[in-house]
C-alpha cells in the first residue's frame, strides 16, 4: 500500500507538472508579441530565482550555495539552459504560433539522443534511427506549409532545443556537488541578470520598464513562479518517486496535447491538418526514443531532460 500511495504522489505530481508546462509555449507567444522577449525572459528568469530561494530556505540548503565546486558547473548549465536558448526561443516565438512553438520545443528530445549520444560509447542502433528519422520526419510536416515557407522563428526555436542536452551534460556533474533547487536557484539568478543585461542593451521599449512590468506582471509571474520553478520542483519530486520513463512518457505525452487546448482557449489558435500530423510523427518518434536505455539513463542520472 506504501509503495502504491508513493506511485500515486509521483504520478500526480508529473501530471502537475505536464498542466503547469503546457502553459509555458502559450504564454510565451502572447507575451512576447505585446513585450520585448528578452525582458520577459529575463524577468520570469529572476522571478524564478527569488521562489526558489523562498524553497531552499524551507528545504534548509543554504549551506549548499557557497559550495565552488558546484558553481562552475552552474555557470555553464546558465549559459546553455538558460541564456542561450532563452534568447533564440523567447525571440522566435515572437515570429511563430503557440501551437508551432508547442511542438517544436520537443525538438529538445532528438537533440537529446543525438549529442548526449557524441559523448558516450553506446552504438547506433536501429531503434535510435527510426526513433530520429521520425522526429525529423514530423517536424517537416510542422515547418512546411503548402507554399514550402519557413518561418525564421520556427527555426529559433529548433535552434536553441539544440543547446538544452549540453548544458544537462554539466548538471550532470554539478548534481554530484549540490542539490537541484541550489541549482535552478543560481542558474535562475545568475541567468535572469544577464537576459536583463542583454535586454537593456540591445532591446527598444516603447515605454519605461516599470510600466512594463507594471502590465504584465501577472505573466511574468506565472512564467517564473508557476513554470521555471514550481514545475520544475514537481519533476525532481516525481522522479523521486516513479520511474523516469514513466515520468517522461506521462509529461512528453499529455503536455502538447493541452499545450493545443490552451492554444484553443487562450490564443484562438486553431492546429492545422499538417501540425496535427506533425505532432503524432513527433510523439511517435519520441515513443521509440524512449525505448532507448541511453535516453533513459541520461534523464535519470540528470533529472533535467524535459521542462528545463
Amino acid at each position: 500500500m506504501e509503495k502504491l500511495s508513493r506511485e500515486r504522489v509521483g504520478e500526480l505530481l508529473v501530471g502537475g507538472e505536464a498542466i503547469l508546462y503546457a502553459l509555458f509555449p502559450i504564454l510565451i507567444a502572447y507575451s512576447t508579441k505585446i513585450m520585448p522577449p528578452i525582458l520577459f525572459a529575463g524577468l520570469s528568469t529572476f522571478a524564478a530565482g527569488i521562489a526558489l530561494f523562498v524553497y531552499i530556505i524551507f528545504k534548509k540548503e543554504l549551506k549548499k550555495l557557497i559550495d565552488l565546486r558546484a558553481l562552475k558547473y552552474a555557470i555553464a548549465i546558465t549559459v546553455f539552459i538558460i541564456i542561450i536558448p532563452a534568447v533564440l526561443i523567447f525571440i522566435g516565438s515572437s515570429k511563430t504560433s503557440g501551437i508551432n512553438t508547442t511542438i517544436l520545443l520537443q525538438s529538445e528530445i532528438f537533440f537529446t539522443l543525438v549529442i548526449c549520444g557524441i559523448f558516450t560509447d553506446e552504438k547506433v542502433t536501429a531503434k535510435k534511427i527510426i526513433g530520429a528519422i521520425t522526429m525529423v520526419l514530423g517536424t517537416f510536416f510542422v515547418l512546411f506549409t503548402w507554399k514550402f515557407e519557413i518561418n525564421t522563428g520556427d527555426l529559433l526555436i529548433i535552434a536553441g532545443t539544440f543547446f538544452y542536452p549540453i548544458g544537462n551534460i554539466f548538471a550532470k556533474k554539478a548534481l554530484e556537488f549540490s542539490t537541484p533547487s541550489v541549482i535552478l536557484f543560481i542558474r535562475s539568478i545568475i541567468g535572469g541578470i544577464v537576459l536583463l543585461i542583454i535586454s537593456w542593451r540591445f532591446e527598444v521599449y516603447d515605454q519605461p520598464i516599470s510600466q512594463i512590468i507594471s502590465n504584465n506582471y501577472l505573466f511574468i509571474l506565472a512564467n517564473g513562479v508557476l513554470i521555471y520553478a514550481i514545475s520544475k520542483i514537481f519533476w525532481y519530486e516525481s522522479i523521486k518517486r516513479i520511474d523516469i520513463s514513466k515520468s517522461i512518457l506521462i509529461s512528453v505525452g499529455a503536455c502538447p496535447a493541452i499545450s493545443l487546448l490552451f492554444a484553443f482557449l487562450f490564443l484562438k489558435e486553431i492546429p492545422t491538418i499538417s501540425q496535427i500530423v506533425g505532432l503524432i510523427i513527433i510523439l511517435a518518434g519520441v515513443y521509440q526514443l524512449n525505448t532507448n536505455p541511453l535516453l533513459r539513463r541520461r534523464c535519470s542520472n540528470e533529472g533535467e531532460c524535459l521542462g528545463n
